[in-house]
């Protein structure tokens, strides 16, 4: 959930998930420290997120079976669990969070996620939710868990929904590389999952050269088209931030904002028609001082008519510093294994720009 309350975050969840998680409320946050490849828990910080600061990040401990490091990525999409793939330095900080914009944020991945040709241009896409399991079953879990609320994985703003189809933007750049336009997509899918949400602003960071991408924020896109760079002419992003007017729990509407870091990212592509990628997020709720984590695997599919079928597959983590903010039960489990793993099958048609701009 993305909303703000006095002294206090509260996760909206809506009915089916609660059912589907069997999760307790949540009522009290703090600031968060430090995350490691194995060992998301390193070291504790003040509950007071003004005095937490983020001191260097521990060198990634390496496990002896060292788990996914060279799984196949198409492997994943059937895979019973997934680990966590990023690097050390993966948190927020949030003690400068309304104040900077290019100090709080992690290390965004120096390599864009680059597509196959075929997906240049413009495409209606619809999701269809099937289904949502937990290696590690149901008691771990809490409404810190990526995907228990509205907004609390911008990849799929509203777990277990099925949205109506929206139009989605990727971009073919001088160098004949192909790359999702985070700024067009980003607001649309997530307005398309949580209807009641209406984005006022997203920004994105930019490729400083082929082999470097800056963690300072274009200027903010503005609904009104105030700030924004044409279609065709924004740089590959690895970091995507929006503001948003949305519900509450107690009712009455707030303005709210969300950013999110690609951290890490891996593409395998087996035949020229097919295409699969991993991607792993860090993502900070700024009202709620929330920090989440996840991977996502994406199959694509080039079939006849313009037609591009496909699967989503999130798999969501909690680490232990974060979930014994609320539960001190002292539970045992893998904080390096994923708890939650949502799917979603995608199809996805061409359209051209004038059919785009009528949705």
């Amino acid at each position: 959930g993305i909303i703000q309350e006095p002294m206090k975050a509260v996760c909206v969840v809506i009915l089916h998930l609660a059912a589907l998680f069997n999760l307790r409320a949540v009522y009290s946050l703090s600031c968060l420290p430090k995350s490691d490849r194995r060992q998301f828990l390193s070291e504790g910080c003040s509950t007071f997120a003004s005095v937490c600061i983020i001191s260097t990040a521990p060198s990634p401990a390496v496990a002896s079976d060292d788990r996914d490091e060279h799984q196949d990525v198409s492997s994943l999409l059937d895979a019973k669990t997934i680990d966590w793939n990023g690097p050390s330095a993966a948190r927020y900080r949030s003690s400068t969070l309304q104040q900077s914009s290019s100090n709080y944020a992690p290390p965004a991945s120096n390599s864009p996620v680059f597509y196959p040709t075929w997906m240049e241009g413009y495409h209606k896409i619809s999701y269809k939710f099937k289904g949502a399991s937990f290696p590690q079953g149901r008691k771990i879990l809490t409404l810190r868990t990526p995907g228990a609320g509205l907004g609390s994985c911008l990849l799929l703003p509203n777990i277990g929904y099925n949205p109506s189809s929206f139009p989605i933007h990727f971009i073919c750049n001088s160098n004949a590389q192909v790359y999702e336009d985070l700024a067009y997509n980003v607001p649309r899918r997530f307005e398309a999952f949580w209807t009641q949400a209406k984005v006022l602003g997203v920004q994105t960071n930019y490729m400083m050269d082929s082999n470097a991408s800056s963690n300072d924020l274009s200027t903010k896109c503005l609904v009104t088209g105030e700030g924004c760079i044409a279609p065709n002419m924004r740089p590959p992003a690895t970091r995507v931030a929006l503001d948003f007017n949305g519900p509450t729990r107690r009712g009455g509407r707030v303005t709210q904002s969300t950013d999110v870091t690609i951290l890490d990212s891996s593409v395998q592509g087996n035949v020229a028609d097919t295409y699969y990628a991993a991607k792993t997020f860090s993502q900070y709720n700024v009202n709620q001082d929330l920090q989440l984590f996840y991977r996502e695997v994406t199959s694509l599919r080039r079939k006849e008519n313009d037609v591009i079928d496909g699967k989503i597959r999130v798999a969501a983590f909690l680490p232990k510093y974060i979930r014994g903010m609320d539960a001190s039960d002292g539970d045992l489990y893998d904080d390096n294994e994923a708890v939650a793993i949502y799917d979603y099958d995608i199809l996805l048609q061409r359209i051209d720009e004038t059919e785009a701009a009528t949705f």
